[in-house]
């Protein structure tokens, strides 16, 4: 059995069909104190963030701008334009597509570690993934991102083209091209929120 607790505070627990709600009870009081603990960092977390959750603003490489209903579909350095929320992903992905290819393959030359294909798309819930072909699929959030960030995500993934798990091997390789990765993983736990927004 186990608990998680997202960045917007949904409280998840994992366990088998046949659990006895009395056991998840008791499970959820012996872990009471942990999960106030991050349900209180959320919460000032997303306080923080109240302009972003109220799509007054949005994050662009980890910079606030605000986010302006008009006539246009535009990224500025003063502002992101869109004519509806629903075309905040096509405007990024558009945007930021180009480059973040390049650094991906900036990555790939230095880690000497090959996908077989890159794909934007839409996730919520996740940052990345690596399929069993090794294709890399990121999310197009990533754009929102502080390009150090980015930078970790992309290691994360292409480390998965070798090792398809998160054991200590994987995490070794990861620390060997981002060595404060958990540092840098805690940073990016503060951004899961934007994963369930748009």
């Amino acid at each position: 059995m186990s608990v998680s607790v997202s960045g917007d505070n949904k409280i998840i627990v994992r366990c088998s069909w046949e659990t006895p709600l009395s056991k998840i009870e008791d499970f959820l009081a012996s872990k009471e104190r942990w999960i106030d603990k991050i349900v209180t960092r959320n919460a000032e977390r997303l306080a923080v963030n109240d302009d972003v959750v109220e799509r007054k603003c949005v994050y662009l490489d980890g910079r606030k701008l605000p986010l302006v209903i008009s006539d246009k579909n535009l990224i500025t350095s003063e502002a992101v334009y869109v004519k509806k929320l629903e075309n905040i992903q096509k405007l990024f992905t558009d945007a930021c597509t180009a480059d973040f290819m390049k650094n991906v393959e900036e990555i790939s030359k230095l880690t000497m570690i090959t996908p077989n294909s890159v794909n934007i798309r839409k996730y919520t819930g996740r940052w990345g993934c690596c399929d069993g072909r090794n294709n890399l699929y990121f999310n197009y959030m990533v754009f929102m991102l502080p390009p150090y960030i980015r930078r970790y995500i992309i290691v994360h993934e292409l480390c998965h083209v070798i090792c398809h798990n998160h054991s200590p091997a994987f995490w070794k390789l990861v620390s060997d091209y981002v060595p404060d990765y958990k540092s840098v993983k805690k940073q990016l736990a503060a951004f899961d929120f934007l994963t369930t927004l748009y």
